[in-house]
């Protein structure tokens, strides 16, 4: 209550009792309310779901809907024989529609020299994306243009959806720490304790 109202609350001697029976000032109430659901919802909501009803994925969504930028991310159509070395010709943007099995990488304007991981979302369920030359989920960013994922070797690895038609939204999750989470259940909790930017696009992949 002391971090959510902004200072020490003076107490009772049995406050918790009182609290545990609602007997609580209204503003504290509400905003002790407010500093759980960006603070601990996924917590607060399998202990009470009937207080905190939201799903992961509605509370992530209702995150993204307040905090995406979408002026500095962008799908890029990879051609099918590409080099070591990208002319900026050869990188279309893709625009808002992309066909099943088009080949495709991630372009970020960064405004930070930092680390990215990547979500694809699909009729409400969320996945990471593998950004790094490891396989693994995460990838340095430099300040500028950086095109996504990229081999050991620093070659364009170009992704493609293959299988679901219809919307998908891709996220890019940037900061300038490595410990970036992958899954939303802990980055519902996480975007709110870490200096972060919020990257999405939207595309309809059709056959």
């Amino acid at each position: 209550m002391d971090e959510a109202v902004g200072y020490a609350i003076a107490r009772g001697q049995d406050y918790t009792r009182n609290m545990r029976r609602g007997d609580i000032n209204s503003t504290f109430a509400d905003l002790t309310y407010h500093w759980l659901m960006e603070h601990h919802f996924d917590l607060a909501h399998r202990i009470s779901p009937e207080i905190f009803p939201e799903t992961p994925e509605q509370r992530w969504q209702a995150i993204l809907d307040k905090r995406a930028i979408t002026d500095r991310f962008r799908l890029v159509l990879v051609p099918q024989s590409l080099g070591i070395v990208q002319r900026k010709s050869q990188l279309k943007p893709a625009g808002t529609t992309l066909r099943l099995g088009q080949r495709f990488c991630f372009e970020l304007d960064s405004e930070i020299e930092g680390y990215a991981v990547a979500l694809q979302g699909v009729r409400g369920q969320w996945h990471s994306i593998p950004l790094g030359s490891d396989g693994s989920v995460i990838a340095p960013l430099k300040r500028g243009i950086n095109q996504l994922p990229r081999t050991t070797d620093g070659t364009l690895d170009p992704l493609s959806e293959n299988d679901d038609e219809g919307q998908h939204e891709f996220v890019l999750v940037t900061a300038q720490t490595q410990d970036i989470p992958s899954d939303i259940k802990n980055l519902i909790t996480w975007v709110n304790d870490v200096s972060l930017q919020l990257h999405r696009t939207r595309v309809q992949f059709v056959k």
